[in-house]
């Protein structure tokens, strides 16, 4: 890989989920934390053959040759690689887990019962809750002359039963083939025994009974299979009346949806795997045989039902910033802008400002972008109140985020029941922007204040994923978000925007402007930087733009989590090109431009990634951080990570990734953040002259916080 050539994003995304996976395997981490990266691992490969195989098959489908981002590699091709890689991931996948975890856990007083064999002498302690419980969530399903093939719901596990007729009665039909769907959903996929401390998968406690929901026949074969289908749902005509049922219905159409991928438990006989990829039009590129058990993501119940602290990182507590502290809420984000970093900075203070917002009579209204929220949201909840008690409330909600389409739909439903305004943005765009507007009556007059993120309004995720939050009432900024929700609820264009920039509107042109500004300070002898850290960067245009400004000389330095399609290394005229992603104990979400600009210099965040979709079909926002403290924190969070010697990987040219290694000792950018963090608090704790003003009384005591 050479020149102006760029990195396939499939085979990017496999190099990234390699990366998630090594932490499974890392000796440094507790043994519950390596089960949740192995689980995650599964999870996001389970996702990339529902969105990113479905989209090559459905390419193969249309007879298109060949990619016109990554010329000369054609679909089928790409599949191909993406079957070896695939298939390498999966065995290191079952090497971790049976030679590193299951060891691990056996060290810590916990069995994970993997091997039939060990189930032998429980079968008698088993057996009571195989006959009052699991036997009755069971159904099986026989093929036969009056039963047609079953439908494989995506994502479950089946139980493939090899039938020998034998004995049955000829009253009965005969079956030869039977499927169990194992009823993880009732359950949990792991049974804890009744020592509290063994976990055994259903699927092997099914097996031992299986005479008792097969009687007549002899039991020849049984192994677990699982079909995944093309999750990636496209919608034809977007108008509001429509598109909640439309998108409901294709949620509850989606086990109808084309195959791509068979999974099976090693042992399934040919004749099998023959049939059910016949039934689901499975070649052989789609069949992946597995030699342990299948659906590693169910491991995450482990981690969430062993209660061993000393089994997982050391737990952290969010720092709740002394801004806020003992103050209302409302006095606090109208004296200054603040910027908060989660998850070392308390996600408290977001969910206090809507909830105080919900109950104040002086708000008048509160507009928000929702894109993926929890599923027992306090926001939500926060809102339906406000709409309860009268105030204008206006939702913008994303139906179309993939794979919580179906809680956006309930959480529309309850909002609009309780008198609030839902809307779904504007057609063939979805909303990603993260935005929230409150319009609230004060002596002065109408004051607006404003909460604008890089990540999802989830209280949950804002525990596990690093974001920011910018509390602000500049003028500028109001003003423009209070457009933004103009144009996603009356397509009402700003044609002058203050401060912000959104997609698909200018922000492509905005970037590109900014990066040929370094370009042009680089070609007359300046100084030109470009530092940048997103989730992904796969746009050719952005991309081709960054090789012009490395050939120039512009250092141009980039933190990508995931996916990232851009060749590092040297410039010809003293640029450069590098590229590192930080993989740990938080998933990295936040996005930061900065932009050296002969020294007076310039940084944003943003709800956007440097890829087509967030440039061309996304509502995305990029806003200015002005503040030179805000600056620094900021250039001091991209230097830790830099600075990282124990979760960063290392792009290399040829494409693929390294370990940084170093003598110099062990710098962790996650704690050395925390700890940065915290420090700042204590500071403002301690002396009231830095970074805030003093505290003022005002009459609204009502939310005021206790001390810590």
């Amino acid at each position: 890989m050479n020149g102006r050539s760029i990195i396939n994003r499939e085979y990017s995304w496999l190099n990234f989920n390699s990366r998630v996976l090594f932490e499974a395997s890392r000796p440094d981490n507790p043994v519950l934390e390596k089960i949740k990266f192995l689980s995650i691992s599964d999870s996001n490969l389970e996702e990339f053959f529902m969105i990113r195989v479905a989209v090559l098959k459905n390419q193969i489908k249309a007879k298109i040759s060949e990619s016109s981002v990554f010329p000369g590699i054609t679909p089928a091709e790409q599949i191909s690689h993406i079957n070896l890689k695939v298939k390498e991931m999966l065995k290191i996948q079952h090497d971790i887990l049976y030679g590193k975890i299951v060891p691990g856990l056996r060290e810590n007083g916990i069995k994970l019962l993997l091997d039939r064999d060990e189930l032998l002498p429980l079968k008698k302690e088993l057996e009571p809750f195989f006959d009052n419980e699991l036997k009755v969530a069971l159904t099986p399903l026989s093929i036969g002359p009056t039963l047609p093939f079953i439908t494989l719901v995506t994502g479950r596990l089946y139980l493939a039963i090899g039938l020998n007729p034998g004995n049955t009665k000829e009253v009965l039909e005969k079956s030869t083939l039977s499927f169990l769907e194992i009823p993880s959903n009732v359950f949990g996929r792991f049974y804890n025994a009744l020592d509290g401390k063994s976990f055994i998968p259903l699927e092997n406690i099914i097996r031992l009974f299986l005479n008792k929901l097969y009687t007549g026949y002899e039991i020849t074969t049984c192994n677990v299979v699982k079909i995944t289908r093309d999750a990636d749902i496209s919608i034809q005509g977007e108008d509001a009346p429509n598109l909640l049922k439309e998108i409901e219905s294709k949620i509850k159409r989606m086990h109808r949806r084309s195959a791509v991928r068979l999974e099976y438990e090693s042992g399934l006989p040919d004749a099998i795997i023959q049939v059910i990829c016949e039934k689901n039009r499975l070649g052989k590129k789609d069949v992946y045989q597995v030699d342990g058990i299948l659906n590693l993501k169910d491991l995450l119940h482990l981690y969430n039902t062993v209660d061993r602290d000393n089994l997982k990182f050391k737990a952290i507590t969010p720092v709740y910033p002394r801004d806020f502290k003992n103050r209302n809420i409302f006095k606090a984000a109208g004296d200054r802008d603040i910027i908060l970093y989660h998850p070392f900075h308390s996600y408290d203070p977001v969910v206090e400002l809507i909830s105080a917002a919900a109950d104040d009579p002086n708000v008048i209204a509160i507009k928000q972008t929702l894109y993926r929220t929890s599923s027992d949201s306090e926001i939500i909840r926060a809102l339906i109140r406000a709409a309860e008690n009268g105030k204008y409330v206006t939702v913008i909600d994303e139906l179309k985020a993939r794979f919580d389409e179906k809680r956006n739909i309930e959480w529309a439903r309850k909002l609009e029941d309780a008198g609030a305004h839902v809307t779904y943005g504007v057609s063939g765009l979805k909303t990603h922007a993260k935005a929230l507007l409150i319009i609230r009556k004060e002596k002065s007059g109408i004051r607006r204040y404003i909460h604008l993120a890089t990540g999802n309004y989830n209280e949950n995720t804002a525990r596990l994923y690093s974001d920011f939050s910018l509390f602000s009432t500049d003028e500028k900024l109001t003003s423009d978000i209070s457009s933004l929700f103009n144009l996603l609820t009356g397509f009402s264009l700003e044609e002058n925007w203050k401060a912000v920039t959104i997609a698909p509107t200018d922000l492509r042109q905005r970037f590109i402007r900014l990066i040929e500004r370094e370009t042009a300070n680089a070609k007359i002898g300046r100084k030109a930087m470009i530092t940048a850290k997103m989730n992904s960067l796969s746009d050719p245009a952005i991309i081709n733009r960054l090789y012009d400004a490395s050939e120039t000389g512009v250092v141009i330095r980039l933190i990508v989590r995931g996916i990232c399609s851009i060749i590092p290394g040297p410039g010809n005229n003293g640029g450069s090109i590098s590229v590192i992603s930080i993989i740990g104990r938080y998933l990295e979400h936040s996005r930061i431009y900065y932009f050296y600009n002969a020294g007076d210099e310039e940084l944003y965040l943003s709800s956007a990634d440097w890829m087509e979709r967030n440039l061309d079909r996304r509502i995305e926002l990029l806003f200015p951080v002005n503040d030179n403290i805000h600056r620094e924190f900021l250039k001091k969070i991209i230097d830790f990570q830099f600075g990282d010697t124990e979760n960063l990987w290392e792009l290399m040219p040829d494409g693929e990734y390294g370990r940084r290694e170093t003598e110099t000792g062990k710098r962790d950018s996650f704690e050395n953040i925390y700890n940065y963090v915290r420090d700042i608090e204590i500071s403002k704790e301690r002396n009231s002259r830095v970074l805030f003003r003093p505290i003022v009384k005002n009459k609204y005591n009502s939310l005021d916080r206790e001390e810590e």
